[in-house]
């Protein structure tokens, strides 16, 4: 990810490493682009900012050069944003990647009047934090416009950040900020009346009239003007002793407020987070415990021991009363008349205790405020609270609970089947409840509120029956049982308690996120939301509220879980628009992925491609149902991806299917999908299926007239079949076309790769070693230049064959190897399991000939494993190998014992040190 930073020196980051910009010349360059934002700077208006009246000589094409040398600074996936339009430049970015976007929005936040005193805070400080020093101080005086803006910007942020402070009762604090703000900004009179305002609330009144007679001194003395109303009325108020300049605390609600026993059922799976949460509480005074709905906050924080503790129940307390009353009643304070408040201070002041808040979420303000006070007036107390979302509250330790693990004979299945227990003392699991007991806890996602109600209907259905029905409706699981925790019925009052009071943006996002599978990214969020501005904050909202979770395994994603899912499925008002607008956003994304598979960024498209492999087979499900022509299309246009991926066998069914299905769509649309399943079938073995798929494609076409790339693929396919087939002739033929169209017309560097590889292959089949080893060897630098990752690991596969001609040249073996070693590097680059069993499988041949027949056995072995797994035929490229050589492979003598399965990390290191790049004791 690319981060710039323009308020200070210009910085950029990219994945959090800093880059070298260069000397004054670039850096000023950069400053002009990121300053004029989405505007495109023309040749001249750019030079005159980078070197106003002293511009060199060819000064346009010295911006050139600058702009590619910062393409080159920022990398492969930054590159791309610097783009070059209408004879200008333009920095692509997005505002959250810079510091100065953050520091508007930040500053919009806090300074939002729908946002609460605590949120304010935290925004102002976050954008103050960003804050290094003048804006693009490499620019003149055409910054200064924006300059301005961004420096009146940052008083309006020091000043708001103290009314935050004073608004959540850190007066203290405020006052010191506020004394040296003054001082730095003396005339604007908004911080001489906080400041006023925070010596009184300390207590010191006659110091707060003081600075208020100073202020007015200066204004008359340099200005010549009175202070304005907003003085002149605070000072009116300290004279009268306002109360209402005091903080002030809302009036309070009797609420029943017991300490509820602690539940008779066992406490199990959470061992590790309640050693956790007491590590916590020894070192930090506010801790929260957040989650998802059903996930045990409540069971937690009631199990964690504590000499002196006082449980305030807050769930069933409307929005916007107070929980003042509550404390006070847990604490035994039923004496007092007006606001209990001082009395909850006076006495938790001297009694050092654990104040438990449960169910903070709907109370989030007033239950802020009420920590800030009660933590500042009770030096010995410490605060322990459950929500579905932070306090934030500076000094709060956020403690996230994750719904229990699902794995065999793991915390989530031991609940199960303590539960179950619990009902049938008798019962004792089958191997096939144990089966259905993990399918279970993984489709309730590992909540145990979900996990007990589960339970519960053991007896009427079985935990496989149970299962069975969980997948189309949540009907069959329980209801809360007398004497639990949950202050919810069943599990869809809980999530509703959740989802139902999100503010609107938000909720309507979340209901457009259900049919996502496996996750999805915040640029996927925003294809399919109903608005085109506030993804990011909706998004945020929803993992703070706990309905969303944010995974870091593969990037950056989000998911639902299954159970927020499937209840957002069933409140969405107009489900058929969501499916459509999921789908309609995999078409985009297939097309825009499927786009990069032959080029510089094509190892990351496939990982990209492959994190969303849920989404992607989702939304062609619902376009073969709904939209064919559209799925076949998406089918085609992955054709690269299905081999690639491991998923031959799959991406073979899927284009049949839509190929079946698209009766309406266009030759050129049908050639496309035949072409797919062309590639397809040679991955997976079927040469002949290959070759007619390829030729019926040509037939479609006609020519290469009017669509001539995919006529190229078909030449290509049509060839590579006829290699596989071994009949040197017609593949002779085939590749001779292959070459005169190339040379005909201006062509892809990665076709022409191609052509080489083609020529390379054929010329192997003739016997022509050394000729085929050259034609491969360019074909090799070609792609290698181009990205085309395919051809260039390809090449080396091939390359090895070539090598491979006599049985007993064992440096020749060992050169083979060397190159197949290359070969899998690349192809791990590309994420391409399917071609990369090709090169294990050819290693075994270069290992006969070396003399290694047990190492030959077992890396042939595993290869025919991992085989059947994807469904590609790793036999596919065995008639290249020279006809010696593979004689002496098929009369290898059987294994002593039968070779054991090897893991795909182990196959790849032993082909690495046969090659010599590990060491032998590396295995």
């Amino acid at each position: 990810m690319l981060f710039l930073r323009a308020l200070g020196s210009i910085t950029v980051e990219v994945d959090g490493d800093l880059v070298d910009l260069g000397g004054p010349v670039p850096r000023r360059f950069l400053a002009a682009l990121s300053m004029a934002g989405a505007t495109v700077l023309s040749d001249d208006a750019l030079a005159e900012r980078v070197w106003g009246e002293r511009q060199p000589r060819g000064a346009r094409a010295t911006l050139r050069v600058l702009a590619s040398r910062l393409r080159t600074a920022l990398g492969p996936d930054g590159r791309e944003l610097l783009q070059r339009r209408d004879s200008g430049f333009v920095l692509a970015v997005a505002p959250e990647q810079t510091d100065y976007g953050r520091f508007k929005a930040l500053v919009a936040e806090g300074v939002d009047p729908a946002s609460g005193p605590a949120e304010s805070l935290r925004s102002l400080n976050a954008a103050l934090a960003l804050w290094r020093g003048e804006p693009w101080p490499e620019l003149d005086s055409e910054a200064a416009p924006e300059r301005t803006g961004l420096t009146e910007l940052r008083e309006v942020a020091v000043e708001e950040l103290a009314a935050a402070r004073l608004a959540t009762g850190d007066p203290t604090t405020a006052v010191a900020e506020l004394s040296e703000a003054v001082t730095a900004a003396p005339f604007r009179e908004r911080r001489w009346e906080l400041l006023a305002l925070g010596l009184y609330r300390t207590g010191r009144q006659v110091q707060a009239l003081a600075e208020l007679r100073r202020v007015r001194e200066l204004l008359v003395e340099e200005l010549g003007v009175d202070p304005g109303p907003g003085l002149r009325a605070l000072e009116r108020r300290m004279l009268d002793h306002d109360p209402d300049l005091l903080l002030e605390t809302p009036g309070a609600q009797q609420v029943s407020s017991r300490p509820p026993p602690r539940p008779l059922s066992t406490f199990l799976g959470r061992e590790h987070d309640s050693a956790l949460l007491s590590d916590l509480l020894t070192t930090d005074r506010l801790v929260t415990v957040v989650g998802p709905a059903g996930v045990g906050k409540t069971r937690l924080v009631i199990e964690h021991p504590a000499a002196e503790r006082w449980f305030v129940r807050l769930g069933d307390v409307a929005d916007g009363d107070t929980a003042t009353t509550a404390i006070a009643n847990a604490l035994g304070l039923v004496q007092y008349s007006g606001d209990p408040l001082p009395l909850i201070c006076r006495a938790l002041s001297t009694r050092p205790g654990l104040l438990i808040l449960d169910n903070c979420e709907h109370l989030i303000d007033p239950v802020a405020h009420l920590a800030v006070t009660l933590l500042a007036a009770c030096p010995d107390l410490r605060i322990l609270a459950t929500s579905r979302q932070p306090l934030r509250v500076d000094g709060e330790q956020v403690f996230t609970l994750d719904p229990l693990p699902v794995d065999p004979d793991g915390p989530a299945v031991r609940l199960l089947f303590d539960r179950v227990r619990a009902t049938n003392p008798r019962w004792q699991p089958t191997p096939a409840d144990h089966g259905a007991a993990q399918e279970l806890c993984v489709l309730l996602d590992g909540l145990p509120l979900a996990i007990e109600l589960a339970a519960a209907r053991e007896r009427a259905f079985g935990l496989a029956g149970i299962t069975a029905h969980l997948r189309d409706r949540r009907d069959v699981l329980g209801t809360t049982p007398r004497g639990s925790l949950s202050r919810h019925a069943d599990l869809h009052a809980a999530l509703g308690w959740s989802i139902d009071t999100l503010a609107a943006p938000d909720r309507a996002l979340l209901l457009r996120l259900w049919p996502f599978e496996g996750g999805f990214t915040w640029q996927a969020a925003a294809a399919v939301q109903h608005r085109d501005a506030g993804v990011l904050a909706s998004l945020a909202a929803l993992v703070d509220r706990s309905v969303l979770t944010l995974d870091r395994t593969s990037g950056t994603r989000y998911r639902l879980l299954e159970t927020v899912r499937a209840y957002c499925r069933a409140a969405d008002p107009d489900p058929d628009a969501t499916l459509a607008a999921h789908a309609h956003w995999v078409r985009a994304f297939a097309a825009e992925q499927a786009a990069l598979l032959t080029g510089h960024h094509a190892g990351r498209a496939y990982r990209v491609l492959a994190a969303d492999l849920p989404n992607l087979r989702a939304g062609i499900a619902h376009d073969l149902e709904h939209h064919p022509v559209e799925a076949l299309r998406t089918v085609a246009a992955l054709q690269f991806a299905w081999g690639v991926l491991g998923l031959v066998a799959f991406g073979r069914t899927l284009t049949r299917t839509a190929l079946a299905a698209a009766t309406e769509a266009t030759p050129a649309e049908r050639a496309h999908g035949l072409l797919g399943l062309s590639i397809v079938s040679f991955h997976a073995g079927d040469a002949t299926e290959a070759m007619t798929c390829a030729e019926s494609a040509m037939t479609l076409l006609g020519g290469p007239e009017t669509e001539r790339e995919l006529w190229l693929h078909a030449l290509m396919y049509r060839g590579l079949a006829l290699t596989a087939l071994g009949d040197p002739a017609t593949a002779r033929t085939a590749v001779d076309e292959l070459l005169a169209e190339v040379d005909r017309l201006p062509t892809p560097d990665w076709i022409r790769g191609c052509a080489q590889f083609g020529q390379g292959t054929v010329l192997l089949l003739e016997g022509h070693r050394r000729d085929a080893q050259d034609w491969l060897r360019a074909a090799r630098r070609l792609s290698a230049d181009c990205g085309h990752l395919w051809c260039e690991g390809m090449a080396e596969v091939a390359l090895a064959w070539a090598i491979l001609a006599d049985p007993h040249d064992t440096d020749g073996a060992t050169e083979a190897l060397t190159a197949l070693d290359r070969a899998l590097a690349v192809f791990a680059r590309q994420s391409n399991i399917a071609d990369a069993l090709g090169a294990v499988y050819a290693a075994t041949y270069a290992l006969v000939v070396r003399g290694a027949p047990e190492q030959a056995l077992r890396l042939r072995a595993a290869a025919l494993h991992h085989s059947a797994r994807i469904g590609a035929d790793p036999r596919r490229y065995t008639q290249f190998a020279h006809p010696a050589v593979r004689a002496r492979v098929d009369h290898l003598p059987a294994p002593s014992e039968p070779p054991t399965e090897m893991s795909w990390p182990a196959v790849v290191e032993l082909v690495a040190t046969v090659a010599g790049r590990r060491e032998l004791e590396a295995l």
